[in-house]
């Protein structure tokens, strides 16, 4: 027991110099890379106004960490979030920009009016009740009208909007400071449904122009459509999964480059862990549950502190990859809920060294990770658990 407690000692004395970081997992924001990207998209929006979308945790890139950096952007006119709870979020750590909620109402109406925050309107049920709000405190509420030209999602049907717009102007606390679209399908090559959205949206603009009903924001661009479709400019663009440094799709990043070559975006996010234990094991060793990975032959395993609870996706295990020390650590076995083990055979690591679990690296990027996972790279950052810290590089 005496012995035991020994090498316990010896190997925790060990092994505490080689931590580098006072976090064990943690997600870094290189704020030159987010200021890049927003300076590309805006260098191509010329004079629509910017609006990047940072709803859902920033796109997991952490909402606080890059409104913090957006708040201070002379290119930055408005900032897009999905819900009001997101709004009163940023207000509260003393965000300045004008704010657009797109989607949800998921917190009191009020707050809207406290906040300066622009609501999302598509229905005089909310309507009436954001009027009510505005009365109480004797506040005008700036509000956006959503119209579906396409998606079938939320919004408007067009021919429902004249006559919605005319009561909303006959409210007395709210202001309609915007009307917008979203398109279905902006990032493929084959711009035809997206032509028929913008044709269906203008079709309105023009029935309230004609009305000398003049709403100053009116947009409808989201990342790929800002490159691939200068007709979807209007007045205001959002930029949303690009000012991260992530193509839309790889067609639009081939339409972007044609009639741009010199766009370029730079990834924002590196997640990032560290080894916890490196241990050697015999051939025929079982690695991780239900068995799914022996080993051929003497085997260094490494143990990192990183699962699907943190949001590492699953289906990497036994396909996936991280670096370390600038060389690819394949993963071994089922990836657990807050373990998963890596071989670092043929790869001069100790306790303690920094791992990139996704980055701009070979085999690690969103894009990578999304072909293996059969799916999209906006689902891969916003999955990454929010309670990760999120550190500005």
């Amino acid at each position: 027991m005496k012995l035991a407690q020994q090498t316990i000692e010896q190997q925790s004395t060990r092994v505490t110099p080689q931590l580098h970081h006072t976090h064990i997992t943690w997600v870094e924001i290189d704020k030159l890379a987010l200021e890049h990207n927003v300076q590309q998209y805006k260098s191509i929006a010329q004079n629509a106004l910017l609006a990047p979308v940072i709803k859902s945790n920033a796109y997991g890139h952490g909402i606080e960490a890059v409104a913090r950096i957006l708040d201070l952007h002379a290119s930055v006119d408005f900032l897009c979030v999905v819900s009001l709870s997101e709004a009163v979020r940023l207000r509260l750590i003393a965000i300045k920009k004008p704010i657009v909620v797109l989607s949800i109402i998921d917190d009191e109406l009020h707050k809207a009016a406290l906040h300066d925050v622009a609501l999302v309107v598509y229905d005089m049920h909310t309507a009436y009740a954001i009027n009510q709000a505005g009365k109480k405190l004797h506040k005008k509420i700036s509000v956006h009208v959503k119209v579906d030209t396409g998606l079938s999602r939320l919004g408007l049907l067009p021919d429902d909007v004249i006559d919605f717009v005319k009561l909303l102007r006959a409210l007395p606390f709210i202001t309609i400071q915007g009307i917008f679209t979203h398109f279905s399908n902006s990032e493929s090559s084959n711009q035809t449904h997206t032509n028929n959205q913008i044709a269906r949206f203008t079709h309105v603009l023009d029935q309230l122009s004609a009305l000398d009903i003049d709403i100053p924001l009116r947009h409808a661009s989201c990342s790929a459509a800002i490159t691939a479709n200068i007709g979807s400019h209007f007045t205001m663009v959002r930029a949303g999964i690009g000012i991260y440094g992530l193509w839309p799709s790889q067609a639009n990043k081939q339409m972007t480059t044609k009639h741009y070559p010199a766009f370029f975006l730079r990834p924002v996010l590196t997640w990032k862990t560290t080894i916890m234990q490196i241990k050697e094991v015999p051939a025929g060793s079982h690695v991780g549950y239900d068995l799914t990975h022996t080993t051929t032959k003497v085997t260094r395993i490494a143990t990192l502190p990183v699962g699907y609870w943190d949001g590492y996706e699953r289906r990497l295990s036994n396909k996936g990859c991280v670096v370390i020390n600038n060389q690819s650590a394949p993963i071994v076995g089922r990836i657990a809920m807050n373990l998963m083990m890596v071989d670092v055979t043929d790869i001069h690591a100790s306790v303690g060294d920094h791992v990139t679990l996704l980055g701009n690296a070979s085999g690690v990027t969103a894009d990578d990770w999304a072909a293996l996972c059969q799916t999209i790279n906006y689902q891969i950052v916003t999955s990454i658990n929010p309670l990760l810290p999120r550190i500005i590089i």
